[in-house]
């Protein structure tokens, strides 16, 4: 196996000169870091990096990643373009810098031109050969992009476009709360209730019942999945493998998001177990291993940096909802895991500030790719990190 990756690694630097493949493979087989270095600067190289992802495609959309071993970017993803929108909104406003916001706009109205006549969105990465499918996950990321978008700008045409995705994800909703339909991989997925998580935004945006129908309803079947020792039954993209971090946190994330919406202690109650346990199995280091089965058992000895960033984030705010100091030290420390594992040096700009799928990143979870919601889960987690521990005013 290590052979396989220093001939990979040495392919690229013999034919392009390309030495990053061999640094990643290296620093990834000796468990060699970088410096961490401070909030903002870690922030400045992210934003740097999804910025080149969509300056690298030829439409506005951000590209899906950028893959070290050809030395390539993919395609544009219209999910993640959709939830990175709010992140450059964000941005903009931490940096006082339009630019940011100039960009989410264009995200935004690319995003107009994709909408099926259903009103769902397609599957992605709009590869070529790729039939533009709709996709329940996809569709619900979206919606949160057309709301801040709607928000931020006034303008109906993407409040409209976020209610003829809801029309369509309430209309294809089996009568128990749970998609079957037009779902990746043609499985069922808990991770859904963070697309249950946008349609209730959208009810709040609109006042519609019906919105907030189509959430509850799914919330609802997504709570009967949860054991006595907090964990969610059908989190994984595949049945047969256990469910990634990343994953797991999609799914804890959108029932407290949702919980706090409501005010649903039960639901709030119910991330809480969840985000708790992986709290518990959080290792010294901040890291915490790729999967997870049943029971919260791991077999792996490797981690998903996106679900990482993305636990940083529910545990931060769950230290702000509770004031438990636990969530805090939790998210820090897995903050600063991500923060050693990014190049913020690197000649590529493909590779300068991305955050990888995988650590080492030869593993399991999309090898060798540096991939746009990782680095956008980073941004929010690290801006939650500044507003808590850095802006914070210090009470004498």
């Amino acid at each position: 196996m290590l052979h396989t990756r220093l001939r990979t690694s040495l392919w690229a630097l013999r034919t392009r000169g390309d030495a990053s493949v061999l640094s990643a493979v290296v620093r990834g087989t000796l468990g060699l870091d970088y410096q961490a270095g401070k909030i903002e600067d870690h922030l400045q190289a992210t934003m740097d990096w999804l910025c080149a992802a969509q300056d690298a495609t030829a439409d506005d959309g951000v590209s899906a990643f950028y893959d070290i071993r050809a030395a390539e970017w993919c395609p544009s993803y219209p999910e993640t373009t959709g939830y990175i929108i709010p992140t450059f909104f964000d941005y903009a406003a931490f940096s006082r810098n339009d630019a940011y916001r100039a960009r989410a706009l264009r995200m935004a109205a690319w995003l107009l031109t994709l909408q099926l006549e259903s009103g769902a969105f397609p599957i992605g990465p709009l590869w070529p050969e790729w039939e533009r499918a709709p996709l329940v996950f996809d569709t619900g990321q979206i919606i949160f992009g057309l709301l801040r978008t709607y928000e931020e700008t006034g303008e109906s045409q993407y409040l409209d476009a976020a209610r003829r995705a809801g029309d369509w994800l309430g209309q294809i909703q089996d009568a128990d709360g749970c998609w079957r339909q037009h779902t990746s991989l043609g499985y069922v997925h808990t991770y859904n209730v963070r697309t249950a998580w946008a349609v209730l935004c959208l009810h709040q945006a609109t006042q519609e019942p019906r919105y907030r129908a189509t959430a509850v309803n799914n919330l609802t079947w997504a709570l009967s999945q949860q054991t006595a020792d907090g964990w969610f039954c059908q989190m994984e993209f595949r049945p047969e493998e256990p469910p990634l971090t990343h994953t797991i946190a999609y799914t804890i994330r959108g029932i407290l998001e949702s919980g706090l919406i409501l005010n649903d202690q039960t639901m709030i109650a119910a991330a809480r177990r969840a985000a708790d346990a992986l709290r518990e199995r959080q290792q010294q280091d901040g890291c915490l291993r790729a999967r997870y089965g049943a029971g919260w058992h791991s077999d792996t000895n490797w981690c998903c940096l996106t679900g990482n960033a993305q636990m940083a984030v529910i545990w931060f705010k769950l230290y702000e909802l509770t004031g438990d100091d636990g969530y805090l030290q939790a998210a820090t420390m897995a903050n600063h895991d991500v923060k050693r594992r990014q190049s913020r040096q690197a000649r590529l700009p493909g590779v300068r500030g991305g955050v990888a799928g995988s650590y080492p990143i030869y593993e399991a979870y999309e090898p060798y790719r540096h991939l746009n919601w990782a680095a956008k889960f980073f941004v929010d987690s690290l801006l939650l990190e500044h507003r808590l521990t850095v802006a914070m005013p210090v009470v004498n």
